[in-house]
């Protein structure tokens, strides 16, 4: 079922933490397919995949592109738009106060930003992806799917595999022996994953850092976005108030600067792995965090409006840990700390530390 809002998504869904978005679509033949195969496909619906110089994957896209329920795929973060993002965009409205404009950007209700949002997915797929088949297709054993291969690996080179039975056994059976790999993409659309990001940063940040999330944060401290969001890295307050207001303290040392995540790009397999599991683990902590603030606002009301002017507005610099961030937030409410906050929080915390940081 979809959730289409955050009342419905709280109130009926079993594990908001683990919902996998790419579920609001609601179409049963594409959600019984596993994590990976689902990606393929979600592709394969972009109108560049019907014009691939792949010609089995070029006429698996054009079939998949003129099935009428492959036609409702959307892109789970909401930076599109569209019938099946209303929960996301919920989400973002009730954690942060930001609403999607006609032109896919929208201003937050924060004071001190003075820039438009928009929506992302932090960690992504296609890169780290990429580089885990260009290593296996040079194994001995995989030889078949390296004669396939036109230039650099791509996603239209991986839906060219896909549409080959033959390729698809072979592909997929290598890929789900990698450690790690279908659990991240498993957790990729969930909860945790989602973030907003200065105007225009989504559409760019592939380019400038592979969009990898890691050197994504460590772009915007050091050269800022534009004119309008901590520009050329000089006021680092746009920057600090932004790792707290979207939670993304696991991803920063104690002087905000970006935690590597993939330690050696050029290295083995063992570093890719290293790097999915890594970022699986960031995920399900926010994860919890961030469902847990829907549910602190659902109990406030209006009053979490205080929480975020006083908690996830700070702009001095990052807090170090969720543990000092519940901390806050307990002591800001004070008077308003009643039973049901209180063990909300207590849960959250004991959630979050079950899921110790792999960095």
């Amino acid at each position: 079922m979809s959730y289409n809002n955050v009342e419905n998504f709280l109130k009926y869904c079993n594990g908001p933490e683990n919902y996998n978005f790419e579920f609001e679509c609601d179409i049963e033949s594409y959600n019984l397919k596993p994590s990976l195969e689902r990606y393929i496909i979600y592709k394969a619906t972009n109108p560049d995949a019907a014009k691939s110089v792949y010609p089995n994957g070029r006429e698996f896209a054009i079939l998949i592109q003129k099935k009428e329920d492959y036609k409702r795929l959307e892109d789970c973060d909401g930076s599109e738009g569209g019938r099946h993002t209303k929960l996301i965009h919920d989400v973002y409205y009730k954690l942060w106060g930001w609403q999607r404009s006609d032109s896919a950007f929208g201003r937050i209700e924060a004071n001190g930003f003075g820039c438009r949002f928009g929506a992302d997915t932090m960690n992504s797929v296609q890169n780290i992806l990429n580089d885990i088949v260009n290593e296996i297709i040079l194994r001995e054993e995989n030889k078949p799917l390296l004669h396939k291969k036109r230039g650099n690996v791509s996603i239209n080179y991986l839906i060219e595999l896909y549409a080959d039975e033959e390729c698809r056994e072979k592909l997929l059976s290598a890929l789900n022996c990698v450690e790690g790999l279908c659990e991240y993409t498993d957790a990729y659309h969930t909860i945790g994953n989602f973030c907003l990001v200065p105007a225009g940063f989504n559409g760019k940040r592939c380019i400038l850092t592979r969009d990898y999330w890691d050197r994504s944060l460590q772009y915007l401290k050091d050269k800022g976005w534009e004119d309008d969001f901590n520009y050329s890295g000089n006021n680092k307050n746009d920057y600090y108030r932004y790792i707290n207001y979207f939670f993304l303290w696991d991803y920063v040392d104690a002087d905000g600067n970006a935690i590597t995540l993939l330690e050696n790009e050029s290295g083995g397999m063992e570093y890719r792995e290293r790097f999915l599991m890594k970022a699986v683990q960031l995920i399900k902590r926010r994860s919890h965090f961030m469902v847990a603030m829907l549910r602190l606002q659902q109990l406030l009301g209006e009053s979490y409006a205080e929480i975020i002017n006083s908690v996830f507005s700070k702009d001095d610099s990052a807090y170090n840990c969720y543990e000092d961030v519940l901390e806050a937030v307990k002591e800001c409410l004070k008077d308003n700390l009643t039973d049901d906050i209180e063990k909300l929080l207590s849960k959250t915390r004991e959630r979050i530390d079950r899921l110790p940081r792999l960095v």
